[in-house]
C-alpha cells in the first residue's frame, strides 16, 4: 500500500511538472531520490500570497537556470534531485531578493527511502531606495541533511545572522532616507 501511495504520488508530481514544463534536471527521479520543495511568496508575514518570478541555479561545473513565474497564489512546487548544491531565488519587482540555498548531497542511500519536503514561505519585503543588492544575493538561508536528524534542516543560526545584515541594511536606507527629508 505505501509504495502504491508513493508511486501514486510520483505520476501525479511528474504530470504537474509536465504542465509547468520543468527541464529534465529538475524532475524527480523514479528512485526517490529528491527533495521536494513546497512553498508560496508573500509580501509579508501575514499578508496574502503574491505573484513574483521564481529562478533555480543548479551549481556545479556549468550552473543551470531555470525560471518560471508564480502566479497571483504565490504558490510552487519544486523537485531538487540528489547531489546537487542549488539556489533558489525569489524576486518581485520593487522588492529585496530572497536566496536559500540548499544541498542535496550527503545524504546517505538508505535515507533516500524516506520522503523529504521542505516548506518555503518567501516574505518579499519592500527595497528601499538606496538599498545595496549586494546584501541580498547571499543567501538567506541554508537547508542541508542532518544527519543525527535524518531530515533536511535550515541553519537557524545562518538565517539570524543574515537577518540581521538585511535588518541592519534596511536601517542605513531608512536613516538616510529620514535624514534627507525636509523638514515642516
Amino acid at each position: 500500500m505505501r509504495y502504491f501511495i508513493l508511486l501514486l504520488i510520483s505520476v501525479c508530481t511528474l504530470h504537474s511538472n509536465a504542465q509547468l514544463d520543468f527541464p529534465k534536471w529538475l524532475m524527480p527521479d523514479t528512485l526517490g531520490q529528491y527533495v521536494a520543495i513546497h512553498g508560496f511568496m508573500s509580501l509579508a508575514k501575514d499578508s496574502m500570497p503574491t505573484e513574483g518570478e521564481i529562478s533555480i541555479v543548479k551549481h556545479g561545473g556549468q550552473d543551470m537556470i531555470y525560471r518560471f513565474s508564480c502566479d497571483i497564489d504565490g504558490r510552487f512546487d519544486v523537485f531538487l534531485p540528489a547531489n546537487g548544491h542549488y539556489s533558489v531565488k525569489f524576486e518581485k519587482k520593487g522588492h529585496i531578493m530572497k536566496v536559500i540555498d540548499v544541498f542535496t548531497s550527503n545524504v546517505p542511500k538508505r535515507a533516500w527511502k524516506n520522503t523529504f519536503a521542505l516548506d518555503l514561505n518567501a516574505y518579499m519585503e519592500v527595497m528601499p531606495q538606496g538599498f545595496d543588492i549586494s546584501v541580498s544575493r547571499v543567501p538567506f538561508n541554508i537547508a542541508k541533511y542532518d544527519q543525527e536528524m535524518k531530515f533536511f534542516v535550515f541553519d537557524e543560526e545562518f538565517e539570524k545572522l543574515r537577518r540581521i545584515s538585511l535588518d541592519n541594511e534596511i536601517k542605513r536606507c531608512l536613516d538616510i532616507l529620514a535624514v534627507s527629508k525636509p523638514k515642516i
